[in-house]
C-alpha cells in the first residue's frame, strides 16, 4: 500500500509539472481528464482555460482577416466613386448671361428661324421686320458697288497688259525682216490694239456701273442704331439697354445675311 501510494504521489506531481506545458497547447485540457483525483481537477481547469485562450486568438485572427477583406473593398468602392466624379459637367449659363435672358422677355423671339417673325401679321414685329429689310438692301446695294469696282480694277489692269504688249510690238528691231515677218508684225499690233479698244469700252462701261451702284448705295443706307433701338423698344416688354441693344445686332446680323441673299437678283 506504502508503494502503491508512493507512486500515485509520483505521477501527480509528474503532472502538475507538464500542466503548464499542456496548458499552451489546445490538447492539453483532454490529457489531464484521463486521470481521477483532486490532481486531475486543477489539471482540467488549466486545460480549459488554455482551451479559451486558443479559440480568443482564432476569433481575433478570423476578425483581422475580415477587417482586412472590408478595406480591400472600400478601395474598390473609392475607385469606382473616383470614376463617376470624372464625368464632365453639364454647361451652364453665367450669371451674366442669365441677368440678360432675364432682361430679354419677348425679344428671345429674334432667335426664332427669319421666316416665322418676316412674315409675322403681329404690329410688334413691324419695326424689326423693317429694320431686317432696310438692312438687307443696303448690304445687297454696298456688295453691287463692291463686285462694280473689282470688276473696273480688273479690266484697268487688262489694259495696262495690252498697253504694254503693243508697246513692245511697236519697239520691234525690224532691221532685216522679210514682207512676210513685216507682215506677221503689223497683224500682231492690229489684233492688240483691237484688244485694247474693245477693253477701253468695258472700262467705260465699268466706270457707269460703279456710279450707278454709288447712287444705290447712297440712297439705300443701313439702319442705324437709334432705328434699331427704336424697333426693339416697339417689341420688348421691357427696358431695352446697350447690353441688350449689341444682343440684338448679334442676332439680326445672321438674319440679315439670310433675307440679303434670297433677294439678291
Amino acid at each position: 500500500m506504502t508503494l502503491r501510494k508512493t507512486l500515485l504521489a509520483s505521477l501527480a506531481i509528474l503532472a502538475l509539472a507538464a500542466a503548464p506545458a499542456l496548458a499552451g497547447n489546445g490538447h492539453g485540457g483532454g490529457n489531464g481528464g484521463s486521470h481521477g483525483g483532486n490532481g486531475n481537477s486543477g489539471n482540467g481547469n488549466g486545460g480549459g482555460n488554455a482551451g479559451g485562450n486558443g479559440n480568443s486568438g482564432a476569433e481575433h485572427g478570423k476578425s483581422a482577416s475580415a477587417h482586412g477583406h472590408n478595406k480591400g473593398t472600400d478601395d474598390s468602392a473609392d475607385d469606382s466613386s473616383t470614376d463617376d466624379t470624372t464625368t464632365a459637367a453639364t454647361p451652364k449659363d453665367t450669371p451674366k448671361e442669365k441677368n440678360l435672358h432675364a432682361k430679354l422677355g419677348r425679344l428671345n423671339s429674334l432667335q426664332r428661324n427669319i421666316n416665322a417673325y418676316m412674315n409675322s401679321k403681329s404690329k410688334k414685329f413691324a419695326g424689326i421686320q423693317a429694320y431686317v429689310t432696310q438692312a438687307a438692301a443696303a448690304q445687297n446695294a454696298q456688295a453691287k458697288l463692291d463686285a462694280a469696282n473689282t470688276q473696273l480694277t480688273a479690266d484697268q489692269n487688262k489694259l495696262a497688259d495690252l498697253t504694254q504688249q503693243l508697246a513692245d510690238l511697236n519697239a520691234t528691231d525690224t532691221t532685216g525682216f522679210s514682207t512676210e515677218q513685216l507682215a506677221d508684225l503689223d497683224a500682231q499690233k492690229a489684233d492688240v490694239q483691237s484688244q485694247i479698244d474693245a477693253q477701253n469700252a468695258a472700262i467705260t462701261a465699268d466706270t457707269q456701273a460703279v456710279a450707278d451702284a454709288q447712287t444705290e448705295v447712297t440712297n439705300t443706307p443701313a439702319p442705324d442704331d437709334a432705328t434699331l433701338d427704336s424697333a426693339l423698344q416697339d417689341m420688348a416688354n421691357k427696358p431695352v439697354d446697350q447690353e441688350v441693344t449689341d444682343w440684338a445686332k448679334g442676332v439680326l446680323a445672321d438674319k440679315i445675311d439670310q433675307a440679303a441673299a434670297a433677294t439678291t437678283p
